[in-house]
């Protein structure tokens, strides 16, 4: 779980982060060992510091910037 150890957010951002995270990864097709992991990872970051909370929106997002 690449979010573990950011503390700006609360339990439930996180949670919410990780599960955008993990669809994202699965619709992606990304390995554990594929760099774009990190990309992805820092997308959701930024999204969610902007504002974003929902899961879903957070995970649409991301893989729209990552899969263009």
């Amino acid at each position: 779980m690449p979010f573990r150890d950011i503390k700006q957010f609360d339990s439930d951002t996180l949670r919410g982060m990780s599960q955008a995270f993990d669809a994202a990864c699965d619709r992606l097709k990304l390995d554990p060992d594929n760099p774009q992991r990190g990309d992805l990872a820092f997308k959701i970051i930024e999204l969610a510091s902007e504002g974003e909370r929902d899961p879903a929106k957070l995970f649409a997002f991301a893989v729209e910037v990552l899969d263009n």
